[in-house]
């Protein structure tokens, strides 16, 4: 036997093939298997009882049960990606304090460096935005914890989100100082580094960064948020290759969702806080998720419903 050939024998008889762990399902994806029926989102994490948009709204929504939170974004004037709702600063921090020159305090026109010198938990204490901290539902601990919170960038928050195998879906706020391509190029890049495709989904209001998104990562679920629904939902989903419809309460009923489920695609409503409405669109048909700003309130019902999540 010639000696290359016995060779080749002596090493296919002692191969063995490498094993790699399989990725996760990402639940957000179309057709996907979820954990239980209906989701419990944290709208900005548990916004009603820590200030929104903050790690720590984060840590209390893990804590009250959520099985993801939804969270905001926009790009500072040095493209990074921080946590903020508003185009404006100043609902949100001590901007005015630091910076009462710079009015109108546009997100887009201050540094991150600049960003990270604001307070963006004592507004919370001071205007109790829900009624938590009157009611006694948030613990004197709690509010000396949330003075001086940081804005955190999308980094930070997508690196706490891993630590705790959580999950989170990217709201990116329509931004009209870069292209829907860079915008999605800085975010896709972003989730790539962090190793979170399996465990996000990227929504917004403005669907050509879906669409982009999608150029750049078919994998990456997005997800549409409508005011008014589209004539064809499924049809318009289909075009921008989206896997969930995020409706107003207009842009939604029980027919919508039902054709929507029939289809794949994933429901997540918002934002309901009262316990009628989330007990009502829990049991609705067709309803993937819910936003709400007291994930507390939304655990028990949907473990009255469906039980626990399935790991």
């Amino acid at each position: 036997m010639p000696r290359r050939f016995a060779l080749l024998l002596l090493s296919l008889f002692f191969f063995v093939p490498t094993v790699y762990a399989a990725a996760p399902e990402n639940i957000f994806s179309r057709w996907a298997t979820r954990p239980r029926p209906v989701l419990n989102i944290a709208h900005a994490g548990a916004a009603s009882i820590a200030p929104q948009n903050t790690i720590i709204a984060g840590e209390k929504a893990l804590q009250a049960g959520a099985d993801l939170w939804g969270i905001d974004v926009r790009l500072t004037k040095d493209g990074v990606f921080v946590l903020m709702h508003d185009k404006t600063l100043e609902r949100t921090t001590n901007v005015e304090e630091i910076f009462p020159d710079r009015a109108p305090w546009r997100v887009e026109d201050f540094t991150l460096a600049e960003i990270e010198r604001l307070d963006a938990g004592s507004w919370f204490l001071k205007s109790d935005p829900f009624g938590q901290i009157k009611a006694g539902n948030v613990s004197p601990a709690d509010q000396r914890a949330y003075a001086g919170v940081k804005v955190p960038t999308l980094k930070e928050a997508l690196e706490f989100t891993k630590a705790h195998h959580w999950r989170m879906d990217i709201e990116v706020k329509p931004m009209d100082y870069l292209t829907p391509a860079q915008i999605a190029a800085k975010l896709v890049a972003l989730i790539h580094a962090t190793d979170m495709v399996d465990w996000v989904m990227v929504s917004s209001f403005d669907h050509r960064i879906l669409v982009q998104v999608k150029k750049l990562d078919p994998h990456i679920p997005t997800a549409a948020l409508v005011v008014f629904p589209p004539v064809d939902p499924v049809g318009y989903l289909k075009k921008i290759e989206a896997d969930g419809y995020e409706p107003s309460l207009i842009a939604i009923n029980r027919d919508i969702a039902a054709e929507l489920e029939r289809q794949g695609f994933g429901v997540y409503v918002w934002t309901y806080n009262d316990d009628a409405k989330l007990r009502h669109f829990a049991a609705m048909p067709g309803i993937s998720g819910i936003y709400t700003d007291f994930p507390q309130r939304l655990t028990p019902i949907l473990q009255e419903l469906y039980g626990a999540a399935r790991e």
